[in-house]
């Protein structure tokens, strides 16, 4: 089985958009009972809708990848490039952002999230920025696993409280 990483093009928008609900439906059945409490037929629709002027506003600052295994997508990788804001105490300038990772289980632990990890990075490295932020929920540790084996530390931690 080959796996190959390739720029997403215009005809890939109808897969971006799969992904992007896959990996909120992924999120959203491992999120515990007390964050399902609103409607999420509406937020698959917002994520669909979001997902989509991403894909349609791209530019030099954003860019999809898709993983294919024997031709097929199997997942994506969304990065993008921000300004950090003049109020950021941790460092301003122009940084990169790892916003978006997902693969199909199949494809899981094969070496393919390595891969886009990989070619978002030296597509990062092209762009002017000195470092890369990225976020994980604390209970995905498969993803927490792969950021940190690629130099990836945790620098802040978010708490939260249902009330």
């Amino acid at each position: 089985m080959e796996a190959t990483i390739r720029h997403a093009v215009d005809s890939d928008k109808s897969v971006i958009l799969d992904y992007a609900v896959k990996l909120s439906m992924f999120n959203r059945n491992s999120h515990n009972k007390e964050c399902k409490y609103d409607d999420f037929d509406f937020v698959i629709q917002s994520i669909q809708t979001h997902t989509e002027e991403k894909f349609n506003n791209r530019d030099e600052n954003t860019s999809f990848f898709i993983a294919e295994l024997d031709g097929n997508p199997v997942g994506y990788v969304l990065g993008r490039i921000l300004e950090e804001i003049e109020v950021s105490d941790n460092g301003r300038g122009r940084k990169g952002l790892l916003d978006e990772l997902f693969l199909d289980e199949t494809s899981r632990g094969l070496g393919i999230g390595q891969k886009l990890l990989d070619e978002t990075i030296k597509w990062m490295k092209t762009q002017t920025i000195n470092r890369i932020k990225l976020h994980a929920y604390a209970w995905n540790n498969n993803a927490k696993k792969l950021y940190e084996r690629n130099g990836f530390s945790q620098y802040a931690v978010s708490y939260e409280r249902f009330i």
